[in-house]
């Protein structure tokens, strides 16, 4: 099969399909077999390499389909990003990713290697990625045990740079699309809920921001932040879970960035009027805040935040702000729905005083009873 001209197809051609068809149906590969496999591949000619690789795609998948497939892709002769795409319109589409994500690690790699770099193909194949990661992560919702994200750890060794930062992305968009809230005020509501429902159950978040984010923490939350900040924005189960989940396990640089980040915040929202800034404020800094196991801990580190930077904001502001973020302080209260948070905000002096902040704390107190005699009614 030497010395032959690159057009010609050789006798000995549909000797290699039957090989590839005969190795795909074998669940483990021996050594003799993989090298005579390996030999045969090595002869074809570019003719003959491009008409093995169609033949392979459209092959029905079997138990050897992708050991093979890693092969021809080790072989520069189909590659897996080559294979998913001639499957976009496939049933079969999402079933061969989700096994790439459990056992086919390298074939994984050279996705979301072609997704960062491929000019033509590059967004494509991050749609496709970002459905799957969905599913899967829409499928450990409902059932925790069903994956154990094992191909996380082999992702951070494989990836360069450029293309862990688009494996980021894609991780953190389909997390924050598994659950729309109708509004920031149902946020407020569930906040210790959901906050909850991540430390105890939703263990597989964790997980990806302690394995997949550990070296880029700060990047993960500039791109929440960045997408939390957008109008209309509705993902807030996930986006406070993230935020949570990164900031109990983050380094000392990246808590410090986060408080930079909320006394940046403090500023926006004074500076432009905007409730819809204060209370994506205060939830952040709630999540931010409940980065231990302990509750009252949690509430404590709350209400020294807001004691720093909402109860002393008049060192940060200047003195017609003051009035500004007041006013929408007041505006805020009637988003609160857990007591405790209140009984925080209540109980903090604001400095200066004054009548304008006597009547917030007024108002405040006025809700706090409300709320009080709300979960009394309930049995609470």
């Amino acid at each position: 099969m030497q010395n032959r001209n690159l057009s010609t197809i050789s006798n000995c051609f549909p000797l290699v399909c039957r090989a590839i068809q005969t190795q795909c149906g074998i669940l483990q590969q021996g050594p003799v077999a993989r090298y005579e496999l390996v030999e045969l591949l090595k002869q074809l000619n570019a003719k003959e390499r491009l008409l093995a690789s169609k033949y392979y795609c459209q092959l029905p998948a079997n138990v050897g389909s992708f050991r093979v497939l890693l092969q021809l892709q080790q072989l520069r002769i189909l590659t897996a990003t080559e294979y998913i795409l001639s499957k976009e319109h496939s049933e079969q589409l999402q079933v061969d990713l989700i096994i790439f994500l459990e056992t086919e690690f390298e074939l994984l790699a050279n996705l979301f290697v072609s997704a960062a770099y491929d000019a033509e193909s590059g967004m494509k194949l991050s749609t496709i990625l970002t459905d799957a990661l969905g599913n899967l992560f829409a499928g450990l919702v409902a059932d925790p045990k069903i994956s154990s994200l094992s191909y996380v750890e082999p992702l951070c060794r494989a990836l360069p740079a450029d293309a862990m930062v688009v494996c980021m992305n894609m991780h953190l968009n389909s997390l924050l699309e598994l659950h729309q809230a109708e509004d920031s005020k149902e946020a407020f509501a569930s906040f210790s809920a959901w906050i909850n429902e991540g430390v105890d159950e939703l263990t597989f978040v964790k997980h990806i921001c302690e394995k997949l984010l550990a070296s880029h923490h700060q990047e993960a939350l500039q791109v929440l932040f960045k997408q939390s900040n957008m109008e209309n924005f509705r993902n807030w189960k996930f986006y406070l879970i993230l935020v949570q989940s990164i900031a109990s396990t983050c380094n000392a640089e990246t808590t410090a960035f986060i408080k930079k980040y909320l006394k940046s915040r403090v500023l926006h929202m004074a500076t432009t009027g905007c409730l819809t800034a204060l209370l994506h404020l205060l939830l952040t800094a709630r999540a931010t805040s409940a980065c231990t196991m302990d509750i009252h801990s949690n509430l404590d580190n709350y209400a020294k935040w807001y004691k720093q930077n909402i109860g002393e904001m008049s060192y940060l502001l200047r003195p017609e702000h003051f009035p500004i973020a007041l006013g929408l302080l007041e505006e805020s209260l009637p988003y609160e729905s857990e007591l405790q948070y209140l009984e925080i905000h209540a109980a903090i002096a604001l400095s200066p005083g004054g009548r304008f902040v006597q009547a917030y704390k007024s108002k405040c107190r006025s809700y706090l009873t409300q709320l009080k005699k709300g979960e009394k009614s309930q049995g609470v």
